[in-house]
């Protein structure tokens, strides 16, 4: 069971393109509900706070959300992609823990959060899912004390989330105990969004 003295940060990433997709898929609904919006609400419940990382362009879209600290990517790692939004959110609010979500995963729930903020251990800098045999990097649990591998990371200009993981403390959550496959489906494509949303 999780110790509640732990602070908790949500971190959702949206600085992303969206080039596959076609439009800002940040706004694109579900359930008459942009998709950064039930990220949100998977996150709100169990955050200490809850921080939107996002690009420029997008920064104004995201105005008037109340409880919500929304940033653009530090200057020295605009465009880096997701690790570099992950660290401007670490570099910017003190937690003990850092929930990561992206923005494209419109079928997240708050009891899926839950479950993963349930098995915050010291003994692992991070917490990570694996669904359908793939790692789930951006849809996972963070240390603090990652912050300064990743801001390594991304000064050698290695983007790739996975490579954060190597030498770390890992707990690797299976499928079976999380239960809810559903909820990792990015939406990346107007197919996707087709296929798993409509």
């Amino acid at each position: 069971m999780m110790m509640r003295d732990v602070k908790i940060a949500g971190v959702i990433v949206a600085g992303g393109q969206s080039r596959r997709f076609g439009s800002d898929k940040a706004f694109s609904l579900y359930k008459g509900m942009p998709f950064f919006q039930h990220s949100l609400q998977a996150v709100s419940s169990s955050a200490d706070e809850v921080i939107i990382v996002t690009s420029r362009a997008l920064f104004p879209r995201f105005n008037d959300l109340p409880n919500v600290q929304v940033v653009e990517d530090i200057e020295e790692f605009k465009g880096c992609g997701p690790l570099a939004g992950i660290y401007t959110a670490m570099r910017g609010y003190q937690a003990e823990w850092y929930v990561v979500l992206p923005v494209d995963v419109p079928l997240v729930t708050s009891s899926l959060v839950n479950r993963l903020i349930s098995k915050v251990d010291e003994r692992y800098d991070a917490i990570i899912p694996i669904i359908g045999g793939k790692l789930q990097p951006l849809l996972a649990l963070y240390r603090e004390s990652v912050r300064e591998r990743i801001y390594n990371q991304l000064v050698s200009e290695e983007y790739k989330m996975g490579n954060i993981l190597k030498g770390l403390s890992v707990l690797y959550l299976t499928e079976e105990e999380i239960g809810e496959r559903e909820a990792f489906h990015n939406i990346n494509t107007k197919q996707d969004y087709d296929t798993h949303i409509k």
